[in-house]
């Protein structure tokens, strides 16, 4: 058999097969580019960060254990802080609907319900109970203790504070914080509470039998030192409305002394007021069943 040995045939054939070999030693690679480029990045769960109130973990380290915690080194509108009486000035007027509720207790060293209460007990409540402030609905979530109080009056703590933590529809916090300074008679309806509080980490309890009337946790006096600023506890999230009432509420020293046991000390330093203004607020209120 002759074989054709036309030059032009050759080359016909040299440049086919260089296409097709160029067309197969790219093409995956150009494949696997793309397919790479347009996979979603895999979403990391960051772990909870451990913090506390003394040592390595303490309020001035906060910043330090997580990204997530800067606000608590470098935010300016930073919780709590004192409180000078005779700058306030006057402000608005907030209306309180408070309802009677149900006892859930737990004692917790990190709670995530609404925010991140830090070593406390917290008492869950029902719904219903709202304030409103510049057309702004806030319903009453939970409320939590520190001892002691986190805010100071004129430089002065008090023995302890209690925190009414408020949510509106988007999102936003409003805290009413009360102070408590030791009187001789005991205060009946914080009785209820103490009688069932929990006496370890992690326990839960719910008293459906047991009614707490929570405007009687407030002062006959509701007016209260109205301030924009963030959570006392990491992340420090700021742009929390706070108030906090101006005259305090009495317990016995040994009430007093049944929280403080348990959960103290946990209050984080007060921090710089800077370009704040604080002001005095009245509390419209009523409660209802």
């Amino acid at each position: 058999m002759t074989h054709s040995k036309n030059p032009l045939v050759a080359m016909a054939l040299a440049c086919v097969l260089t296409l097709l070999l160029s067309h197969c030693s790219t093409k995956p690679k150009e494949e696997s580019q793309t397919t790479q480029e347009q996979q979603p990045a895999t979403p990391t769960t960051a772990r909870p960060v451990h913090w506390g109130y003394e040592g390595e973990d303490g309020p001035g380290n906060w910043a330090s254990l997580s990204p997530v915690y800067a606000l608590c080194g470098n935010g300016q509108h930073q919780s709590p802080i004192n409180i000078v009486k005779s700058d306030a000035k006057g402000g608005a007027v907030w209306k309180l609907d408070y309802k009677t509720t149900s006892l859930r207790i737990a004692h917790n060293e990190h709670m995530e319900d609404i925010i991140d209460n830090g070593h406390t007990i917290q008492i869950t409540v029902d719904e219903g109970s709202t304030f409103t402030f510049n057309n702004k609905v806030y319903s009453l979530k939970q409320f939590h203790f520190h001892t002691p109080s986190e805010h100071t009056i004129d430089g002065q703590h008090a023995p302890m504070e209690m925190h009414m933590v408020h949510q509106s529809e988007d999102g936003s916090l409003a805290v009413v914080g009360i102070l408590f300074q030791e009187g001789k008679e005991p205060n009946k309806n914080f009785e209820k509470i103490i009688a069932n509080l929990p006496n370890a980490k992690g326990e839960t309890k719910h008293i459906t039998d047991v009614n707490l009337e929570l405007q009687v946790h407030l002062p006959a006096d509701n007016y209260a030192y109205h301030y924009t600023g963030s959570l006392t506890t990491p992340p420090c999230s700021e742009n929390v409305q706070w108030l906090v009432l101006r005259d305090p509420v009495y317990l016995t020293a040994e009430q007093i002394n049944a929280f403080a046991s348990r959960i103290g000390p946990n209050n984080r330093p007060t921090q710089a007021l800077n370009d704040r203004q604080v002001q005095v607020d009245d509390l419209v209120g009523k409660v209802s069943n």
